[in-house]
């Protein structure tokens, strides 16, 4: 099947699904925690030198998830498959296509 056409198929809209989902999820899960503290900064709670941190720390693990994002589709699918909680919940609420096997 032409890969064109396999873009049609549940079994890759699912998957589009789950890489969106994850994609979201990482990112609100590396961003969140810095939007917080621009917050706190911004009320005066933390100053220059904690927020240098905080935006170096978050660089780091926005590495790590382009890092991840970067990977072949099929890799990616099995990647998010072994963040356990997330995925479960997520399967939880999206089963997956009739004939569709988990790696």
């Amino acid at each position: 099947m032409s890969r064109k056409n396999r873009a049609h198929t549940p079994e890759y809209q699912w998957e589009q699904s789950l890489l969106a989902a994850y994609y979201d999820s990482r990112w609100r899960q590396v961003l969140d925690p810095l939007y917080d503290k621009f917050q706190r900064w911004k009320a005066g709670e933390l100053d220059h030198a904690e927020m240098d941190k905080a935006i170096h720390q978050t660089h780091k693990q926005t590495q790590e998830s382009y890092g991840v994002f970067t990977l072949k589709r099929e890799i990616m699918v099995r990647a998010i498959q072994l963040n356990e909680d997330w995925f479960q919940d997520w399967v939880g609420a999206n089963p997956t296509p009739v004939g569709y096997h988990l790696g």
